[in-house]
């Protein structure tokens, strides 16, 4: 099988397996009965242990590749899945979500840095076309899933992520082994040679903010549309709308940011998120959310891209790994971690989840008003 087709499949497999559990998780805990505090605590530990895991990636490739790193995870991830389906306690949960973060984690820099070697090394690929099955694959999961919980329970998200994480690891010994493995490793090395750029600080501080707004997405969309009244079902088309919104944007990424610029992008890509955040305050019936995820390629997928670019023209070649890191960080870690508590203070007062998303908007808005302020001038990539 070549390279770049087992590529493509792992990446569907993986997302699909994200696509089911993640969306999903906060709903698993209110399932459980758990309080709201001992929920952010579960729904954290994920973005905590992407701190934890980047170096142990690093140390992982340099010694075994990325190809055995890969196939590592993957097994011991969808094994990880199986705990969920046990009646356990609460400090027993926080061993398995433990357990499952510490794998999980590291399948996606591993996809991107292979994503990114194939790129590299044949130039009919560009990372935006293989990462596109990703987005193809969470959408497909999403539906599936949404049909599983009504015909089982809340449980059964994690069946399909087990099923799905262990047919990635199969697929995964069709993956050619990679050379490159060290730079992840000199990133964390490297990384107080890089922040002390004030530029890139500004923008990893704005995805920090944009991260705190956004994790209620993430995280609490499956509980807004279920205020509303939604079923499991529809929340899952819900979601797979999302990820077929993801894929003409992710494909076109590149030829956008060169017709728009960096900045004029990322400006639309965060309005695009305060438009959202807004749009799903006013609106009362579920079904209705739907053209609202048009905007999900916008405010996510080109979102992420123009990001990655931007990390890339402002951080030295030799310190790229660095940079990425840092966004990574940024985003899914400090970001989702502040957020999931901003969004669970408020729901101890009582709020709904509409209404968080209106404040989330205004401090959103925040990042759009500092980034027309103080980005520099419309640049292209380079």
């Amino acid at each position: 099988m070549p390279k770049a087709t087992a590529l493509r499949i792992v990446y569907f497999l993986v997302f699909a397996c994200t696509g089911a559990w993640l969306p999903k998780l906060y709903d698993y805990c209110v399932f459980k009965g758990l309080s709201n505090s001992q929920s952010a605590l579960i729904l954290s530990i994920p973005p905590v242990m992407m701190f934890a895991v980047q170096p142990l990636y690093g140390f992982l490739a340099d010694k075994l590749g990325h190809k055995k790193t890969l196939i590592i995870s993957a097994f011991f991830a969808a094994l990880s899945y199986t705990g969920f389906l046990l009646n356990t306690s609460f400090a027993a949960l926080i061993i398995v979500t433990l357990l499952m973060a510490l794998f999980y984690n590291t399948l996606q820099p591993v996809l991107d840095s292979m994503a990114l070697q194939v790129a590299k090394q044949n130039p009919k690929f560009s990372y935006g076309s293989l990462r596109f099955y990703g987005a193809a694959g969470y959408s497909f999961t999403a539906i599936i899933t949404g049909q599983v919980i009504d015909a089982i329970n809340i449980t059964g998200i994690f069946i399909v992520s087990s099923v799905t994480m262990f047919l990635a690891f199969l697929f995964s010994f069709w993956l050619q082994h990679e050379k490159d493995e060290t730079e992840q490793i000199a990133a964390y090395m490297n990384v107080w040679g890089v922040i002390k750029n004030p530029s890139l600080l500004f923008l990893l501080t704005c995805v920090f903010l944009v991260s705190v707004g956004a994790t209620a997405i993430w995280n609490f969309y499956s509980a807004y549309l279920k205020e509303n009244g939604a079923s499991d079902s529809l929340v899952g088309y819900g979601l797979s709308f999302q990820g077929l919104c993801e894929l003409p944007i992710f494909y076109f990424s590149a030829r956008i940011i060169l017709k728009l610029g960096l900045k004029l992008t990322l400006l639309i890509t965060v309005s695009a998120t305060v438009l959202r955040l807004v749009l799903y305050y006013f609106i009362k019936t579920p079904v209705a959310t739907l053209p609202v995820e048009l905007l999900h390629g916008f405010s996510w997928s080109l979102f992420w891209v123009v990001c990655v670019e931007s990390i890339n023209k402002l951080v030295d070649e030799k310190w790229q790994a660095t940079g990425q890191s840092l966004l990574y960080a940024a985003y899914f870690g400090a970001g989702a971690i502040a957020g999931n508590y901003w969004v669970q203070y408020f729901l101890d007062k009582n709020m709904k989840m509409a209404n968080i998303f209106l404040l989330n908007a205004g401090l959103v808005f925040i990042v759009v008003i500092l980034l027309s302020l103080f980005i520099k001038k419309n640049n292209k990539p380079a």
